[in-house]
């Protein structure tokens, strides 16, 4: 493929220059948009900070090591390979810590240190996609706040966790249809970059 073929994809583009390796300024930015996501999966398989922390530095390190075998061309999704290192990278934590007693006692709950038997394939890609979801949302949602005023996110972010407009409208004097207009203009700018983000990472 050609990075200068405009119909060629920003994150397939993105991979390709992580894979050559000795692009710093590609991996930093392919660190900025994973590293959060695969800390985020460790810590949803009941793995501790500390060590949901060390199992994201080591998920890098394979990604780093492995990304020049990775074709995309061949694979429907990057993000699929990506849930198979890390689910492969905490299991193998996982199975080192079970072979510690003073680890199991410390930790009170053997269930954590037996991943690997307790959860299926299936079952942290369906872990990993719903938290991907939310991710996704929250990262687009980060991207588009500088373009609103502080009231208008206040007012998008109250309404999205349950508050209702005529509630809401008679608690902050402002008209309902007002609202209206305010939600509307910041849903149409995030699904765009709900959208962008997906095309990108996903």
């Amino acid at each position: 493929m050609n990075d200068e073929n405009p119909n060629y994809m920003t994150r397939a583009t993105l991979l390709e220059r992580v894979r050559l390796q000795h692009d710093e300024k590609s991996w930093e930015e392919f660190v900025f948009y994973y590293r959060h996501f695969i800390y985020i999966i460790a810590r949803r398989l009941n793995i501790r900070h500390h060590d949901a922390e060390e199992i994201t530095q080591s998920v890098l390190l394979k990604l780093w090591n492995k990304l020049p075998e990775f074709d995309y061309d061949k694979t429907s999704r990057f993000r699929s390979w990506l849930y198979l290192v890390t689910k492969n990278t905490v299991r193998d934590f996982c199975r080192k810590q079970s072979r510690s007693a003073e680890i199991q006692e410390q930790a009170g709950n053997t269930e954590t240190w037996d991943l690997g038997s307790q959860i299926t394939e299936h079952q942290i890609e369906e872990i990993a996609e719903n938290e991907w979801e939310n991710y996704i949302f929250n990262m687009a949602l980060t991207n588009i706040t500088p373009h609103f005023s502080e009231k208008i996110i206040e007012i998008f972010k109250r309404l999205a966790t349950g508050a209702l407009p005529k509630q809401l409208s008679e608690e902050i004097d402002v008209p309902a249809n007002t609202i209206a207009v305010y939600k509307k203009r910041v849903m149409t700018r995030l699904k765009d970059e709900v959208s962008r983000l997906k095309h990108e990472l996903s």
